[in-house]
């Protein structure tokens, strides 16, 4: 009678089920298909006695068993609403989930879930991933054979010792023939230069000024801020001006006002470069060049004189005298005895837009990106070390070399003075061939208390990719083959974890990318397009563009190579389950991927025009923005010889393709600005685009140059170069029935500046950088002014000119103050 009644009960059980709101997602094809999923927690085999199951792109398994496997403690309460909640604490870590909730609370934090943790019978179900990774482990999900391992971060070994530096830096040396010249600049000897549990898909890019009734800035992923050059909350302007930062009230558009002004003369050497401002607080982002006294070519130089945070570290304190030294029967240059410092300041903002500083931090290196995930930042250097220091056979690497390794950084919530990284902090990437050292500081603004995480790593750094879990930094490699050999992009994976970050793991594929654009993470893959080979080179040295598609832990699993021979990468756009290459050497070839089968990417479909794409922007899902360059073919011989014709670049083309039927994609309008000279900052950097589709809206700076009497040009010659007749904002319509509309242009330059100007050149603080709207509001930035435009009739309304000091850059040691400081790169 008892199994007859536990029969009875697990029935009705199973109906309640079906006809609740998680079962009925369960059933309805929101969930996958179910299979068995095997679980390995450590290497370890883990059973569980209720089945995992995926859910709206998610693991689900019993709390109390994975628990077990991860050695967690479990506690249970009541929540909100009298609901069961569950407490599970890790060594430091903990995370409080309630059933029915879908706000899991992970250290502290509030973290939304995919799916509720709910009971099924006595057992309660809970995300896998999601409470994993709270409590410290790496997961990864191999889709294909439906396996989720778990396991602890990986631990990089770290450098230790002076010898253990001494080891491998020698290592880099003899893998890499190269020499280094003052500066960090390189040189060669003998070679040319060359899901299902993966989580919910990566956002599409955000459009500028969908966050509100003001724009944001034109991010590569939803939810992932990029610093720029100026950002607006609806309230105030905040931009970089010279050496300054200035916040300008914008509550009356016909009166924009100064309503603070940020100069860092105290701050010797200082340069903002970047900003983030969201309204509760404004982040400035600079380098900053720390120099000791040298000798070089018999004569002493007194560099400019450090600060008082830098006076106050040893550590950047130098007074030995530099000679040159010979190497492999190679001259080296003596180093400049430098810092490079990225320094961060942090500054909370009232109502009446006047910042007040809270935190200043500072990581030695070269800055490279940043990203801002909420309130969590993350800033990426590169430190240059120079290989001459650890080259003497049978000599140990003295005390103060081994400090000069050692990165120096700061952080005024814990001391007004610079701490350095000891060589036990400091690790360091097997099969790395690279003397740099990549530096990540990371920070949660909301937790002041938490003081700022400097993880370093022996193994440079270059590029950078975001998603709202994961940061990729890359970096490409040079490796010897035979008599010569081929570029390799290596790739480092970094957990985002509130403020902190955690090693992955590595990985890498042949060629080389060409911007952040070029990679992308989706449903837990990762893809990568790449150029290999040389673009002017023909048989197997020449170029190839390939992609490829990894899995959560770097591995290759998917690929699509030789597209486009003799040519290469111009742009790339990832948008779901497709992307969007642009290759180009004569022609344009546009091509459309497809991506649905990680395993097995294929050409969907291409289209050859004219020209190329340097920047490419979703507009919807069925089509895209090119923006670059109208190109002539030149040829030189009799057109059999593909190499006697040469494409020269003509005025900036604005192309509109239309991917409907994406096996013949279409270029469905074209607009065509300007002559050959014609130039914009958006063809360089994505964030100098203003666009919004549902206003139709769509702005970008363009310095133009325009072709006089252009009846005496004769065909087939070399194209001639236009004169620079304008600069500033292009102001369009935008829509899939008339295509690109110029609604008009707005300019800082006066016809007095237009008089002055040279045939190329003007006064550059005029030039229109950003541009910016916020309600009924178009704002043109530039070094110089904001200039208030009606968003409508584009009819100006007010403006205001900045104010300039004395010391609009740095000076240069020795020199006058207006000469602007040699960069040291890294």
């Amino acid at each position: 009678m008892k199994m007859r009644r536990k029969g009875l009960l697990a029935a009705l059980l199973a109906i309640l089920l079906l006809i609740s709101p998680g079962a009925g997602e369960l059933f309805s094809g929101k969930a996958a298909a179910q299979g068995e999923i095997s679980i390995t927690v450590n290497g370890a085999p883990l059973n569980v006695s209720t089945p995992a199951f995926i859910e709206n792109g998610s693991v689900l398994v019993p709390l109390r068993e994975i628990a077990e496997a991860l050695g967690a403690a479990v506690g249970y309460g009541t929540g909100e609403n009298g609901a069961k909640s569950a407490t599970l604490a890790r060594g430091e870590r903990s995370a409080t989930l309630t059933i029915g909730s879908a706000i899991m609370i992970a250290n502290g934090k509030s973290i939304k879930l995919s799916v509720a943790p709910r009971l099924l019978g006595d057992v309660t179900i809970v995300p896998l991933r999601a409470l994993s990774e709270s409590l410290g482990t790496v997961v990864a999900w191999d889709g294909a054979n439906k396996v989720v391992t778990i396991n602890e971060p990986e631990e990089l070994p770290v450098i230790g010792t002076a010898a253990k530096l001494k080891e491998i830096m020698q290592a880099a040396v003899s893998n890499d023939d190269r020499y280094y010249m003052t500066g960090g600049a390189a040189m060669e000897d003998s070679k040319e230069s060359s899901q299902s549990e993966g989580g919910a898909a990566a956002p599409e890019a955000e459009t500028a000024g969908s966050g509100g009734d003001y724009s944001g800035t034109n991010v590569q992923v939803a939810g992932v801020d990029e610093a720029d050059y100026a950002k607006t909350d609806g309230r105030f302007i905040y931009q970089i001006s010279g050496s300054q930062v200035l916040v300008i009230s914008i509550a009356n558009p016909a009166k924009p006002r100064l309503a603070a002004q940020l100069d860092y003369a105290s701050e010797k050497g200082f340069i903002p470069q970047e900003l983030y401002a969201d309204g509760a607080r404004l982040i400035v982002i600079g380098g900053q060049s720390a120099y000791g006294n040298y000798m070089y070519d018999g004569g002493q130089i007194d560099a400019a004189e450090p600060s008082a945070t830098e006076a106050s570290s040893a550590a950047i304190e130098t007074k030995d005298t530099v000679t040159p030294t010979l190497v492999d029967k190679k001259a080296i240059m003596p180093p400049i005895p430098t810092r490079n410092l990225v320094k961060t300041f942090v500054y909370e903002m009232n109502e009446s837009g006047l910042p007040k500083q809270v935190r200043m931090i500072e990581q030695e290196g070269s800055y490279i990106d940043s990203r801002k995930v909420g309130s969590a930042l993350y800033i990426v250097s590169n430190k240059f070390n120079h290989y001459y220091t650890v080259l003497e056979d049978g000599k140990p690497i003295d005390s103060e070399t081994v400090r000069s390794f050692e990165p120096v950084y700061g952080d005024s919530s814990i001391s007004d003075k610079q701490l350095s990284l000891p060589l036990s902090d400091i690790r360091y990437f097997p099969n790395s061939t690279d003397s740099s050292m990549l530096l990540i500081g990371s920070l949660d603004l909301e937790q002041p208390e938490q003081k700022l995480q400097l993880s370093a790593y022996l193994g440079a750094g270059q590029t950078v990719y975001a998603s709202e879990k994961h940061l990729y930094v890359t970096t490409t490699k040079y490796v010897p083959s035979n008599n010569s050999g081929s570029e390799q992009t290596q790739l480092y994976k970094f957990r985002l974890d509130q403020g902190h970050i955690v090693y992955v793991g590595g990985g890498s594929v042949p060629g080389s990318l060409l911007n952040q654009f070029s990679m992308d993470e989706h449903n837990g893959y990762f893809r990568i397009a790449v150029t290999k080979g040389n673009v002017w080179a023909r048989g197997a040295d020449g170029a190839t563009n390939n992609m490829y598609v990894l899995d959560e832990n770097l591995k290759v699993i998917g690929k699509l190579e030789g597209l486009a021979p003799g040519e290469r990468i111009y742009s790339v756009r990832f948008m779901g389950n497709r992307a969007y290459m642009v290759t180009f050497r004569n022609v344009d070839p546009l091509f459309a991927i497809d991506l649905r089968n990680p395993v097995k990417p294929t050409v969907l479909g291409q289209l050859k025009i004219p020209g190329y794409s340097d920047y490419l922007h979703p507009y919807d899902e069925n089509h895209l923005i090119g923006f670059g360059k109208e190109t002539v073919i030149v040829s030189s011989g009799d057109g059999t010889d593909p190499d006697s014709a040469t494409a020269f670049y003509q005025g900036m083309k604005i192309a509109m393709f239309d991917v409907t039927n994406v096996n013949k994609p279409i270029e469905q309008f074209k607009e065509i600005i300007g002559d050959r000279g014609t130039d914009s900052e958006l063809l360089r950097d994505h964030k100098a685009l203003l666009f919004s589709k549902d206003k139709g809206l769509m702005a970008f700076p363009v310095q133009l140059h325009e072709i006089k009497n252009k009846e005496n040009l004769k065909p087939g010659e070399f194209p001639a170069y236009g004169e620079f007749t304008y600069q500033g904002a292009y102001v369009y319509k935008v829509d899939l029935k008339q295509g690109f509309t110029l609604r008009g242009t707005i300019t800082h330059l006066t016809e007095e500046d237009l008089l002055k100007s040279g045939q190329y050149g003007f006064d550059y603080r005029k030039a229109v950088k950003r541009i910016l709207y916020a309600g009924d509001t178009l704002y043109t930035l530039s070094d110089s002014m904001v200039k208030a435009n009606n968003l409508d009739s584009l009819k100006e309304r007010g403006s205001l000119t900045y104010p300039h000091t004395s010391q609009q850059y740095p000076a240069y040691p020795g020199g006058p103050e207006v000469l602007p400081m040699p960069i040291v790169v890294e």
